[in-house]
């Protein structure tokens, strides 16, 4: 399995992808906003996972979420916000809220890939 990291925080970017490793999963790609996040979808490689932070400095990760729903990769939203607060489209997305645990990021995982 491979995911993409899509996170504006140095930090919790590292720690997401070291988590991902740990897992037993490659990280292939990283990015912190939404263009990067968009021009390495362009490159064509398609993750199995994506860890995605709606709130992003150039803005909701939104359009990031809408080409990877085109694609078989499993999604998860990590936010800072209440998961209420994602807009409805976006909702049947499985969602983390800031700050979660890695238990809880691999028991998020784990339900995904059982689906």
């Amino acid at each position: 399995m491979n995911a993409f990291v899509v996170e504006d925080d140095p930090t919790l970017a590292s720690t997401l992808m070291d988590a991902m490793v740990a897992f037993g999963i490659t990280v292939i790609g990283h990015a912190g906003d939404v263009p990067s996040a968009l021009a390495w979808l362009d490159k064509g490689l398609i993750p199995d996972l994506a860890l995605i932070d709606i709130l992003l400095p150039s803005g909701p990760a939104y359009p990031i979420v809408d080409r990877l729903r085109e694609l078989p990769t499993a999604l998860v939203l990590i936010t800072g916000l209440d998961c209420t607060q994602i807009k409805t489209p976006y909702r049947d997305i499985t969602c983390l809220e800031k700050p979660f645990g890695m238990h809880e990021l691999l028991e998020a995982i784990t339900n995904l890939v059982d689906r």
